[in-house]
């Protein structure tokens, strides 16, 4: 029983690493699409561990073969890496809807600028600029939820972190001169800042753990 444990988990770590390279994925590529540390997956490749099976469906839906062929010693080759194209297409697919979802952003934005300067709004109400503040923000809730759909982590929090304190940021501008104590929404962002960041180690220690 034992030879047969490791037989099979030396079967896997073979086509692991066959099928990881033949997209060109490295292993920490790998490891964040299943959000799993690059550890994690080094164990598996070295054939110190085996994946679950929910792990194991998720590697084979990423390879484009059945869970069968991760299991197989005569396991399938990947022919022409119909994959790996269609994940650099959706890859630039999703980078130029976000570029272009930030620049029509920046153009409500100068527009919005444009007009308030034309009409001469009263500055004690609003300045012109703040149409630039706002549009930061949703920039980065743009990019936080394309971040969702690419899948990495890392921008996520990034992204997130910044929808935090641009709207802080916005908030203060807009009542700064209705509220003497407007600073204070600083305050508030820190914790939300420390909440962001506990989340996401704690995702990643998780991980690591498996």
């Amino acid at each position: 029983m034992e030879n047969m444990n490791t037989d099979l988990k030396e079967i896997i770590a073979k086509n692991i690493i066959k099928y990881r390279k033949a997209l060109e994925y490295t292993q920490a590529e790998l490891a964040e699409k299943l959000n799993y540390s690059d550890k994690t997956l080094s164990k598996w490749e070295r054939a110190e561990s085996i994946p679950d099976v929910i792990t194991l469906k998720q590697l084979a839906d990423l390879f484009g073969v059945k869970v069968d062929d991760l299991l197989s010693s005569d396991s399938v080759p990947l022919e022409n890496k119909k994959d790996n194209s269609s994940k650099g297409v959706k890859t630039k697919t999703i980078v130029a809807f976000s570029i272009l979802s930030q620049v029509i952003v920046w153009a409500i934005a100068t527009v919005c600028f444009t007009l308030l300067t034309i009409f001469e709004i009263d500055s004690n109400i609003i300045h012109p600029w703040i149409a630039f503040i706002y549009a930061m923000p949703v920039i980065f809730i743009i990019m936080f939820i394309f971040t969702l759909i690419w899948g990495n982590k890392y921008l996520q929090f990034l992204s997130l972190s910044a929808i935090i304190w641009t709207v802080a940021v916005a908030l203060h501008l807009s009542f700064i001169k209705v509220f003497n104590y407007m600073f204070l929404i600083y305050i508030v962002a820190i914790p939300l800042q420390i909440l962001a960041i506990v989340f996401f180690f704690l995702i990643k220690t998780n991980k690591s753990k498996k």
